[in-house]
């Protein structure tokens, strides 16, 4: 911000020409941080309220910078005004439609503040309203999940490691451990909120102001939990920013994630489910076609927003403090990354209200790949027999079945026990997915009552998130401008 471009309506009286067009060009951040217009007319209303209180503005100045400033945000809210121009960014944008609108009173508003703490604090407040929308997005979806968990609570299907079968598992087993890690993302935006949450409004270009302001007032004003500590850290702190890319890299990696699943599933060799036409793409070619390109774009962006995070880091690893102009590539790199979480978000809803299971191909998919193996080395192993002995055995009892072509379940006794002598009679009643699927009691694990205790913990969890979103409220300053308070002696 500071020194970015030269227009000479700002600091005309140092330079004596006009900046070079193609610096200009290359160093105006307007196209992309006019974004940010809403909030940063926000953070200016707190600001100048916060002045007129410590009397630092007088009542004249005052009253026409605050009601200009509202009126340039209803005009912005409601679109009677466009956010577009030739300027150099969105704060000189303001600050021009306000002396349009006001005249000369329009340049006291930048008293005791600098463009360096204007950014921070205009970015940390769109952070902290964009986390409260992905947030929203993501419980849809987590609902989504948990409704279709609940629904296959008894939908059996094999377990995999390595994309081979493994053991058996239910499918809300499975869709619960992505529920898990969606939630895990939720609590992770809920600390970027609250790491957004300290106002730098004070700092200046970095060493503070000589006028009496009380920055504790404006972060008061602004919804903020407090200032920052230190005012050269205020303007040279982009944690908050790597910490929101990070959050939302994990997060997109977590779509991924579940969507490679869809796209195996949804393939013939697979065949687990199916998609609606409604959520499919077809080919130009092959007419018999119905891909999944939803699910392939998701995947895709997972690799968008890791990089956006790389960038970023790459950007700041080696800055000296405090302010530098290359801190204002955060921008572009934070707003393509939440345009594109909250975009793979909206998708993934739709595609998860697109997917239709077929429990009878998931239950003929246990078949042929021994899968409760583990279960036969487990009964030998409360039979007395040492585990390592017992994997022995039962992978000669594997080999005999594969070369018999049948399942464990299906050997003879005689056989079975020539492999594993401790068997008993009993032995064929662990043998059956259902068997092991119930026997796996252990905390988080697929048994029945195990599924059902995820469920309510998820849903809790999910109620929590619900509950601290509905406990969000916009800055005080913005609610009294929609209450028409701005001028109000008490906000």
């Amino acid at each position: 911000m500071e020194g970015a471009g030269r227009p000479a309506g700002m600091w005309g009286g140092r330079f004596g020409e006009p900046p070079d067009p193609a610096i200009r060009a290359f160093t105006r951040s307007f196209p992309f941080d006019r974004r940010l217009a809403k909030h940063d007319l926000i953070g200016s209303l707190a600001h100048a309220r916060m002045l007129l209180e410590a009397g630092i503005l007088d009542r004249m100045s005052g009253t026409a910078i605050l009601t200009g400033l509202g009126e340039i945000l209803k005009d912005v809210e409601s679109g009677a005004l466009l956010v577009d121009g030739e300027d150099e960014d969105v704060h000189s944008w303001i600050e021009r439609v306000l002396t349009e609108r006001i005249g000369e009173e329009a340049r006291r508003l930048h008293t005791a503040r600098s463009r360096n703490d204007q950014v921070a604090t205009a970015l940390r407040l769109y952070l902290r309203e964009s986390v409260e929308g992905l947030v929203g997005e993501l419980l849809l979806l987590l609902e989504a999940w948990l409704q279709e968990a609940a629904r296959h609570r008894t939908t059996l299907l094999p377990g995999y490691t390595h994309l081979q079968r493994a053991q058996p598992t239910t499918l809300a087993h499975h869709l619960l451990a992505h529920v898990w890690a969606l939630l895990a993302d939720a609590d992770r935006l809920i600390r970027v909120h609250r790491k957004s949450g300290l106002s730098p409004l004070g700092a200046g270009a970095l060493a503070g102001s000589p006028h009496p302001i009380r920055p504790e007032r404006t972060a008061e004003l602004l919804g903020f939990e407090g200032v920052v500590p230190n005012s050269m850290h205020a303007v040279a702190d982009r944690d908050f920013v790597l910490e929101a890319l990070f959050a939302f890299a994990l997060l997109q990696v977590h779509l991924s994630r579940w969507a490679e699943e869809v796209i195996l599933w949804t393939t013939s060799e697979f065949a687990f489910a199916s998609l609606l036409d409604s959520v499919a793409g077809g080919s130009s070619l092959m007419p018999q076609k119905k891909n999944p390109e939803a699910a392939e774009l998701i995947r895709a962006k997972a690799g968008r927003t890791i990089g956006s995070l790389a960038a970023f880091l790459t950007v700041v690893k080696g800055l000296p403090l405090t302010y530098h102009s290359d801190l204002q590539e955060d921008k572009e790199a934070l707003f393509d990354a939440l345009d594109t979480v909250a975009g793979s978000l909206r998708a993934a809803l739709a595609l998860s209200r697109g997917i239709r299971y077929d429990p009878d191909r998931m239950r003929a998919a246990l078949s042929g790949g021994f899968l409760t193996a583990t279960d036969l080395a487990d009964y030998l192993v409360r039979k007395g027999v040492p585990f390592r002995t017992a994997h022995e055995q039962v992978g000669r009892a594997v080999r005999e079945a594969e070369a018999r072509g049948c399942e464990l379940r299906e050997l003879p006794l005689d056989v079975l026990r020539a492999c594993c002598p401790e068997a008993g009679s009993e032995i064929y009643d662990v043998l059956s997915p259902e068997a092991s699927v119930r026997s796996r009691r252990t905390f988080g694990g697929p048994s029945p009552e195990r599924v059902e205790e995820q469920l309510r913990r998820a849903e809790e969890e999910v109620g929590e998130v619900r509950r601290w979103l509905g406990r969000c409220e916009s800055p005080p300053i913005y609610r009294a401008y929609l209450a028409g308070r701005l001028l109000a002696n008490e906000l």
